[in-house]
């Protein structure tokens, strides 16, 4: 089968109606944040696309100093170069246009773009499988939530899934006798896909699902059989690299930077690094996990269970009839979610890539053969109902764009109910607010009060971090806590954060002299549930993954310190038992109930453990007298 794809009469105006509903929902809500660049991936895009410039010379720009050069190779160059690029060119036709109020977006609408043009190839790749409905398999990835929410934030993943799905499209074209244009074009969006993101590696496995397919058709009885057949395997992977290079050049002029920044992400995606915003995947299931976010949030119920049993079913056809249709398929899904679900940071948009495909063999999997009757009745029906469980899903999702962001209401009710100059306690690693902000026709900004960060995620949660937070909270007029972050994470690992697990559990139950006087979400409540230690926590199957919810829809809490306990009783109640030393902080001191028989603390230095402390000096002077021999 050579050539293009047309699109059947009767199919065009049902995907034009997809395309629109894809296009409304991913469209309405585009300026979520009101421009604040909330999602911090994507404001390092943009301050990566900001700081790109024109060199002045060929010799300036085959070197690593060159302005074109990101710097920054934890994503692909492609994306950073594509916003500057079309930015220029909205500003050469927007007089008005200033890229740091605009540029978002510019970016979202890009992102959105790519993603249409994926549901467009989902629904050219199922009926290129001939999957007799292809259509329902692109309103099913038009309205899937995850790509919807994605399209709203200009990160990689929404310009990757569609080079993805452009790949898939034309190694099928090619595996039905395409010819050597189609293999080019194949090459190339190999090469566009890794220079989006290097992840994208599992990809290049399609062009080997190609190459045994070849390989049984020609026959392998020669080396010189075996090199005709499959000849366009060294050609679409050599094209894949000089595309790549073409596009990310400083990954080779500036290897050293592109090596270490690899490298350095590889390490935080399998945890031999760790980051504060990994801990939330201690004690996941690997595989698991990652399936049941995307079953139940990514996809939506009943969809996600059907997809994963679609993929299961895809397995069994290939293991037993050698399926070139699952082959290809499967020869980027399999890979794919291997690596992923072996991850040990697993945010939920890793998933993007692999929810077209998904679709397709859900819809693959209800279809089976050709029905007739009351079977084919019920195949319309099954459909159908996938389809409107989705859509349900999507506007309760996108419905709480139509509210501000709770880190715009919080950052108002702050500006509005505590009085400049107060002083306010903010999460180390979280957004800290108020956001700047006009209120009442005045610019407002955070320099108007005294902020103090709390470095809850230090280590060792000893009573030495605890002295500095207890001090901080004490003189503290309000504690802002902006997202689930910090207690959502920590809560996971007690044995490492005892004291900090702990002061969240009383916090939240009021025991610290903090009450609470202010929260701020959007949305329906399930999309957002409170998690321990909240009240009301919802069970451990029912919560998303944080970088579902802390972006665009996070939890945000204001405490205000109504009972300015001093920092010793805010230790006490924390169970922190601290002395001060008479000879410097650096001398041995009781922590955490332990006596220390070296410590020299006085009784006015740390009265919580004043009468323990004056039996261990009291003892070791007693022994001292009756062993020697004065005494």
């Amino acid at each position: 089968m050579r050539g293009g794809l047309p699109v059947p009469r009767r199919e065009r105006p049902w995907l034009l109606l997809i395309l629109a509903l894809g296009a409304a929902l991913r469209l309405y809500g585009l300026d979520w944040d009101g421009g604040q660049w909330l999602h911090p991936d994507e404001r390092q895009v943009y301050f990566v696309t900001l700081g790109l410039g024109w060199p002045h010379s060929l010799a300036e720009a085959l070197s690593p100093a060159s302005p074109l050069n990101p710097h920054f190779f934890a994503y692909g160059s492609l994306p950073f170069y594509l916003l500057r690029l079309v930015a220029a060119g909205v500003g050469l036709l927007w007089p008005g246009f200033q890229p740091v109020d605009h540029l978002h977006l510019v970016g979202r609408s890009l992102a959105t773009l790519f993603d249409l043009g994926t549901v467009s190839l989902t629904w050219r790749l199922a009926r290129r499988f001939e999957i007799g409905r292809g259509v329902v398999a692109a309103a099913l990835v038009s309205v899937a939530v995850l790509p919807v929410q994605l399209a709203h934030f200009y990160t990689v993943d929404p310009l990757l899934t569609f080079f993805v799905l452009l790949a898939l499209n034309l190694a099928a074209d090619v595996a039905q006798g395409a010819g050597w244009g189609r293999l080019a074009a194949l090459g190339m969006a190999l090469g566009l896909a890794l220079a989006t993101k290097i992840s994208a590696l599992p990809l290049l496995l399609v062009v080997f699902a190609l190459g045994k397919t070849g390989d049984q058709k020609q026959g392998a009885g020669s080396a010189l059989q075996f090199l005709k057949a499959n000849l366009h395997l060294p050609v679409a992977l050599a094209l894949a690299g000089l595309f790549f290079f073409l596009v990310q050049p400083y990954a080779l002029i500036d290897w050293p930077t592109f090596v270490d920044h690899t490298l350095r992400e590889s390490q935080i995606a399998w945890g031999t690094l760790e980051a504060p915003y990994t801990l939330q995947y201690t004690g996941t299931w690997p595989f698991l996990d990652s399936m049941w976010q995307m079953a139940l949030w990514g996809l939506g119920l009943p969809l996600g269970l059907v997809a994963w049993a679609g993929l299961a079913a895809a397995l069994v056809r290939w293991l037993r009839h050698g399926s070139q249709n699952d082959a290809l398929l499967l020869a980027w899904a399999g890979p794919y979610f291997l690596l992923v679900g072996l991850l040990h940071t697993r945010p939920l948009r890793y998933m993007l890539p692999l929810l077209p495909v998904l679709c397709i063999l859900a819809v693959h999997l209800l279809e089976g053969k050709r029905l007739n009757g009351k079977r084919k009745t019920l195949l319309v029906i099954g459909h159908g109902a996938l389809v409107i469980f989705s859509l349900f899903y999507a506007l309760a999702f996108v419905g709480m764009y139509a509210a501000p962001h709770p880190w715009i209401t919080a950052s108002e009710w702050i500006y509005r109910h505590v009085p400049a100059g107060s002083s306010l306690a903010v999460e180390d690693w979280d957004t800290a607010l108020p956001l700047p902000l006009e209120v009442d026709g005045q610019l407002r900004r955070i320099e108007e009060y005294r902020v103090q960060t709390l470095p809850l995620y230090d280590e060792p949660d000893d009573a030495t971090k605890w002295q500095v937070l207890a001090d901080r909270l004490s003189s503290s007029d309000y504690l802002l806590i902006a997202s689930r972050r910090l207690y959502g994470s920590i809560g996971r690992v007690p044995d490492r954060y005892p004291v900090t697990a702990r002061y969240y559990e009383r916090l939240f139950a009021g025991e610290l002299g903090f009450e609470l006087v202010g929260e701020f979400t959007r949305g329906p409540t399930w999309l957002n549930p409170p998690l321990p230690p909240l009240p009301g926590a919802a069970p451990a199957l029912l919560r998303p993954d944080e970088s579902f919810v802390v972006y665009d829809h996070p939890r945000t809490l204001i405490f205000r310190n109504t009972g300015h306990l001093p920092a010793v009783e805010l230790l006490r109640r924390l169970g922190v038992r601290v002395f001060e030393a008479e000879h410097g902080r650096g001398a041995p001191r009781c922590s955490a109930g332990v006596c220390d028989p070296r410590c020299r603390a006085t009784a006015s230095s740390c009265p919580t453990c004043a009468f323990r402390h004056l039996h261990c000096t009291a003892g070791a002077a007693l022994f001292f007298c009756f062993e020697s021999p004065v005494g």
